[in-house]
């Protein structure tokens, strides 16, 4: 269905910046300090400790859920494309689910390299007595609070209001973007005509 297909270009759209940027920084990597990595790597278990990891990825991921589908039903264009086609808002929502759980699952297999990469990262960009301070902190009262309030913050009602109306603008424009591409396929595809022909 169109509903399939536009959701999973604004996907495609909305992750080719932070791929790009991604491949970019990989190309220029600096040595990390041993010591600054071994004190990186023990503030990663403050940040996400061993025995909650798992359930702080399963949260996350459901948060970025319901933010989606949220997103969805606030663009009614979208939803009256869904109410046409019966049992299509079921079916989506399955669609939904099953992609959460895998992502979950990717996620958190993935997360041991994940954090290493963190580390790696944090060693970088912070000295030593920058990641004790961090690391002082998080063994604060406040914040531990922090630690344990961080990853709900995605699902406050004001996040996730600012969310939706962003999904909802970003849905909107992508009849126009996805125009604009096939515009410049067909001028490459005319570019390659001229040329066999001439």
């Amino acid at each position: 269905m169109k509903i399939f297909r536009q959701l999973i270009v604004t996907g495609c759209l909305a992750i080719a910046p932070t791929v790009a940027s991604a491949q970019a920084a990989s190309q220029s990597v600096a040595a990390v300090d041993p010591a600054r990595l071994a004190a990186a790597k023990a503030l990663m278990d403050q940040i996400m400790p061993p025995a909650t990891r798992n359930q702080m990825v399963s949260s996350m991921m459901a948060s970025m859920n319901q933010m989606m589908l949220q997103g969805i039903r606030q663009n009614p264009e979208l939803s009256a494309m869904l109410e046409k086609e019966p049992g299509a808002t079921a079916v989506f929502e399955r669609f939904m689910q099953r992609q959460q759980a895998f992502q979950t699952d990717q996620l958190t297999q993935n997360l041991p390299a994940m954090l290493d990469a963190m580390a790696h990262a944090y060693a970088r960009r912070f000295t030593l007595p920058q990641l004790h301070d961090i690391a002082a902190f998080f063994a604060t009262p406040s914040g531990q609070t922090y630690l344990a309030q961080a990853p709900t913050i995605m699902s406050d009602p004001d996040v996730a209001a600012w969310m939706g109306a962003l999904m909802k603008n970003s849905m909107q424009q992508i009849p126009a973007r996805i125009a604009e591409l096939m515009t410049d396929l067909k001028a490459i595809n005319g570019k390659k005509g001229v040329t066999h022909g001439g």
